[in-house]
């Protein structure tokens, strides 16, 4: 019996991202390249996440600050070593950090600082300040968990990672950058959402989540009345589908499982379609994440996480069958 598998698992192609910090970032060229792999986008909200009680141990070469999120009760504790190769600084570097508060009327430029939503390494040297890399508490724990960046963190860091979902969306005929400026329903989201916590502002608190493929896995098995071509084009790998088509299944996939409040279309014939994966006739497909971010709908909430086959799934089976599989 002939049976065709594709498992299909997403990861951020970014950190998630504040509106507020989309409307600074969405002309930056540099964020636009590192997003070129991203055509699926989520609008979502949390209560907003801060840096507190930073303190910078010169004598230590590291930055000292604990992550708090509103309505949380955990706190993270963390120690940032100011020398590291992924920031390319070294002991003969002089390193300057630059601070963001949540709201410049109340802050007060006075050790250990509070309050901030983001914070900048700058290199000095020979009178020059040469800007290295800007952190959000989100940007720090998805370049943390992804290794990109040194930082000690201890305490519970999955339960400041928990998203609502407003809205999904896609973007693979322009940049989603590009997609997202002026997009009606991410302005209808920033108006008609109540925060979370009373008095915050929502474009602190809606966020987007970007994410690309990690990885796009087929499995093909064939029986002995097998068709010679079709074997021989699943070898060659010519049967595999596009990006591009996959991500256009997946936004159906997401959408149909999670029922998002501002998506007008809800895909309710899913899997039936005419430009995802349905005419590929695979008996079973998943996507999951990798990343340890919990998306949260209407019914229920689908898990990601960083360990192998440890996050939930959306699976489609004989092209007809779509569910929620729950890991734990």
């Amino acid at each position: 019996m002939d049976r065709k598998i594709i498992l299909n698992k997403l990861e951020l192609a970014y950190a998630p991202m504040s509106s507020f910090e989309f409307s600074h970032s969405k002309e930056d060229p540099y964020i636009e390249y590192i997003l070129e792999e991203a055509s699926l986008y989520i609008i979502a909200q949390r209560p907003i996440l801060t840096f507190e009680y930073v303190f910078p141990h010169y004598a230590d070469h590291a930055l000292t600050f604990e992550i708090h999120q509103k309505g949380n009760p955990n706190k993270l504790i963390c120690k940032f070593p100011f020398f590291q190769k992924s920031l390319e600084t070294s002991s003969k570097d002089t390193i300057a950090i630059a601070v963001d508060s949540l709201d410049k009327d109340t802050f007060e430029p006075k050790l250990p600082f509070k309050n901030l939503y983001g914070f900048s390494v700058v290199k000095q040297n020979d009178g020059v300040n040469k800007f290295i890399k800007w952190f959000s508490p989100e940007k720090l724990l998805q370049n943390w968990w992804a290794g990109l960046i040194d930082c000690e963190i201890s305490g519970d860091y999955s339960s400041f990672l928990n998203y609502k979902v407003h809205y999904i969306g896609k973007a693979t005929k322009q940049g989603v950058l590009k997609r997202l400026t002026g997009h009606s329903r991410f302005q209808d989201i920033l108006s008609m959402e109540n925060p979370i916590t009373y008095k915050d502002l929502p474009a602190h608190e809606i966020a987007i989540l970007y994410f690309k493929f990690n990885d796009n896995i087929q499995i093909q098995s064939f029986g002995g009345s097998s068709d010679m071509d079709e074997m021989k084009s699943s070898l060659l790998g010519e049967n595999f589908p596009s990006q591009e088509k996959i991500f256009l299944d997946v936004e159906k996939a997401l959408i149909n499982a999670m029922g998002p409040k501002y998506n007008r279309e809800l895909f309710k014939g899913y899997p039936k379609s005419k430009d995802g994966l349905y005419k590929d006739n695979y008996s079973y497909v998943s996507y999951s994440f990798v990343d340890p971010i919990t998306l949260i709908y209407r019914n229920g909430e689908i898990r990601g996480s960083r360990k192998h086959d440890d996050a939930d799934s959306i699976v489609i089976k004989e092209n007809k069958e779509v569910s929620v599989v729950k890991m734990n």
